[in-house]
């Protein structure tokens, strides 16, 4: 039995154009057995009808999930920071340290804060907000959610739960695409 990842089952959905075709090479070998090289490789094909294939994937329900790739900043990039501290998140989250992976999260959120050039709407209507304005007030309302164990009254006592530290994981990952960075002005032209 081989289980498919969820990496693995993106990969085939977005390759196949009708019925999934697979070509498999297997090797077999005995892994104690000293002296025996194993057989020859077996070129297997399989075919799995387009129907059947959705039907298959349908049956997944809920446990198949969305996947989207976060291109993070280079080593140089000043970006890179926050896409450590996503990274030690998830890292975190990965050993069921809920609390330490939510603190990340906000770090995360309170750097892009530091970094974007998104401007702050001010007391405009929100009909008049730009683009710039609502995505600023998208990242303050994420560090407001991640900085609730923080806050003095309300929901100190709060307690996070994976989902919803999973959840603004995605959606600070998410935000990272599309943070413009500050503008640094440019040095003066000699005259």
């Amino acid at each position: 039995m081989y289980i498919v990842t969820n990496p693995q089952l993106l990969a085939l959905e977005q390759n196949r154009i009708g019925d999934l075709r697979l070509e498999l090479q297997i090797r077999g070998f005995l892994p104690g057995a000293s002296g025996f090289a194993g057989c020859p490789d077996v070129t297997a094909h399989l075919s799995v009808a387009e129907s059947r294939w959705r039907q298959q994937l349908e049956s997944l329900g809920r446990t198949a999930g969305a996947e989207m790739v976060i291109p993070f900043p280079d080593d140089r990039d000043p970006m890179r920071g926050i896409a450590d501290f996503l990274r030690e998140a998830q890292r975190q989250l990965g050993g069921n340290e809920i609390r330490a992976a939510m603190v990340h999260v906000r770090m995360a959120l309170e750097e892009i804060r530091q970094q974007t050039s998104w401007s702050w709407p001010g007391k405009k209507d929100k009909e008049q907000w730009t683009a710039d304005e609502r995505w600023a007030r998208i990242r303050a309302a994420l560090e407001d959610q991640a900085s609730g164990t923080v806050h003095l009254q309300g929901t100190r006592d709060h307690q996070y739960s994976r989902d919803e530290v999973e959840a603004l994981l995605a959606m600070t990952a998410a935000l990272l695409r599309i943070v413009p960075p500050k503008q640094t002005a440019a040095p003066p032209l000699p005259e």
